[in-house]
């Protein structure tokens, strides 16, 4: 019996050493385990007090396993449980971690496994987002806003102009006697009702003149014009103000013969002369403005640019200059150097903003560098045009047959309906790295494609029915432009709603126009470089019409 008895006792010992050497080696395989864990791994006690934490929790917290065994978790661990804390590190940097709680068993005791996961980049990328919405509703609600504004300044053209046009108007009839001789104080009198007037009258044009432009509604008549040409005539404008205050204006022209541009040359004179009338108002006497214009392939790096070459009037004053706090101001609306000249200074610091904006509308840009106390360069900025271009206008204004330089078209069309999708993904590549549509990196092809292959395929079905009609008027042509019309519209409010700005979207037409450019220039090795550009001028109207159709639908969804 006792033998028996003792045998029994001996397979038990063995037992329950066996089962020992059993939890030992699990709980060795859970340590093996939760070390190698991506996540950090803390076990804490019943008690809250950590009893193991894996190297990857030692990174979270910033702080080594021995620093933190023995220590209170600090936040109340229920299992089951998932929340998220902030982990606050040695020398006060913090972390976002996202928490979950279970029961375990861990060296023969009840205990808890808390997982903590480092979810700092992808909370601030949920604020970033969230921001970036606050930021599209405001700007869209501002937007609509000062939308709404210009459209009604701009409807306001008769109502504001025919009243001071009969001011000045009744002014002038006083001024030539036609009520009677005056003495010479009314005539001093009537001369100052004129000069308001007109000065008046001049800012009101300037305020109308943004208003269209911010509503869409300024007309531009491009075409071809000597920048040489252009300066004179502006500067004819402004030489009589310049010399009854003492300045020299001098103009260096262009070596090259011909520097031709490509804008509305109305509008072009009417930015230089607000440029050189700026730099003889800031200019003391016995100072000196000088005009230069020219042609070059490298525009200053401040300029808004793509491609080139370029056609460029500089004008530098010897003025006050402007401090570079003030130089990204200046160009905003009711902005003026100082305050101090804008007391002594007529004007109503709309020059700049209009004239900057009218050059971006011409696919160009107006650009400043100054010194404080040593003057100010502003340079006017717009495309070029080749000679290949010049040659296909100078035909086009001898010829009333158009039939000859519409011969080439149809290829210029067939060549752009081969290359749709090679040009469909090198615009949607640049419109993932474009700066103005931080958003489109993370949109699917589809979406930044829209219906822009149709439109494109459109096109090169236009110049195909261009050369077929041979300049007579064309159903297909028509209902061509139909078509366009459509899909602008459309692709302005899908554009509203993911968030694109107006500059973006009009950014974007030009991306595509240059993408256009290519696809054709790739497969029509063999047709004359006149045919080309004159495809590529109906295909610029035709991408004009759609900035401005697209804008307008943009604008009307933000609303």
């Amino acid at each position: 019996m006792e033998t028996d008895r003792f045998a029994e006792r001996v397979v038990e010992r063995r037992a329950g050493s066996d089962r020992r050497r059993g939890r030992q080696a699990e709980q060795s395989r859970l340590r093996a385990i939760v070390e190698q864990m991506a996540d950090g791994v803390v076990i804490i006690g019943l008690d809250g007090i950590i009893r193991f934490a894996n190297p990857a929790a030692e990174a979270l917290f910033g702080r080594s396993a021995a620093e933190l065994e023995r220590t209170s978790f600090g936040f109340p661990a229920v299992a089951g449980e998932t929340a998220e804390i902030q982990v606050v590190r040695p020398g006060g940097a913090s972390v976002a971690a996202e928490l979950r709680v279970v029961d375990m068993n861990w060296e023969g005791e009840a205990a808890r496994l808390v997982s903590l996961r480092d979810v700092t980049d992808r909370k601030r990328a949920e604020e970033r987002a969230a921001q970036l919405d606050g930021e599209r509703i405001a700007r869209a609600e501002a937007e609509a806003a000062s939308h709404a504004k210009s459209e009604f300044l701009a409807m306001m053209s008769h109502e504001l102009r025919t009243p001071l046009n009969a001011v000045i108007g009744y002014a002038e009839l006083l001024d030539l006697g036609i009520a009677g001789a005056l003495n010479i104080d009314q005539r001093h009198q009537v001369s100052r009702i004129l000069a308001s007037g007109r000065h008046l009258l001049g800012l009101v044009n300037e305020v109308l003149d943004l208003a269209k432009v911010e509503a869409g509604r300024l007309s531009l008549h491009t075409g071809l014009a000597q920048a040489s040409q252009t300066a004179d005539g502006a500067l004819a404008l402004v030489q009589p103000v310049a010399e009854a205050r003492g300045i020299l204006v001098t103009v260096q022209h262009a070596e090259e013969v011909e520097t031709t541009y490509d804008g509305d040359e109305d509008r072009v004179r009417q930015i230089l002369v607000n440029l050189l009338n700026n730099a003889v108002k800031f200019t003391e006497p016995g100072g000196s403005v000088r005009v230069e214009c020219g042609l070059t392939k490298k525009p200053d790096p401040e300029a808004r640019l793509m491609g080139g070459p370029w056609v460029f009037w500089r004008v530098a004053d010897t003025g006050i200059g402007i401090a570079p706090a003030q130089i990204a101001a200046i160009f905003d609306p009711f902005v003026q150097v100082e305050r101090g000249h804008t007391r002594q200074s007529e004007g109503s610091g709309l020059g700049l903003t209009i004239s900057r904006r009218l050059a971006r509308l011409m696919r160009g840009d107006l650009t400043v560098r100054s010194e404080v106390g040593k003057g100010s360069v502003f340079t006017l900025w717009l495309p070029a045009v080749s000679g290949a271009a010049r040659e296909a206008a100078r035909r086009r204004a001898e010829s009333p047959d158009s039939a000859p330089r519409l011969q080439g078209l149809a290829e210029a069309g067939e060549a752009l309906l081969h290359e749709i999708e090679p040009m469909l993904n090198a615009f949607v590549a640049r419109l993932r790295t474009e700066p103005l549509m931080p958003a489109a990196h993370s949109l699917r092809f589809s979406q930044l494609a829209d219906h822009i292959g149709t439109y494109v395929a459109n096109i090169g079905g236009v110049l195909v029915a261009v050369e077929e009609a041979r300049g007579q008027p064309s159903v297909l042509v028509a209902d061509g432009s139909e078509i366009q019309r459509l899909v602008a519209e459309r692709h302005g409010s899908q554009r509203a709603r993911l968030g694109w700005t107006a500059d973006a979207l009009r950014r974007e037409w030009r991306i595509l126009e240059e993408e256009i450019e290519r696809a054709i220039r790739r497969r029509t090795q063999g047709v004359e470089e006149a045919t080309i550009e004159e495809g590529l001028t109906i295909i610029t109207r035709l991408i004009d019409q759609g900035i401005e159709l697209s804008c307008r639908s943009l604008t009307r969804a933000l609303r």
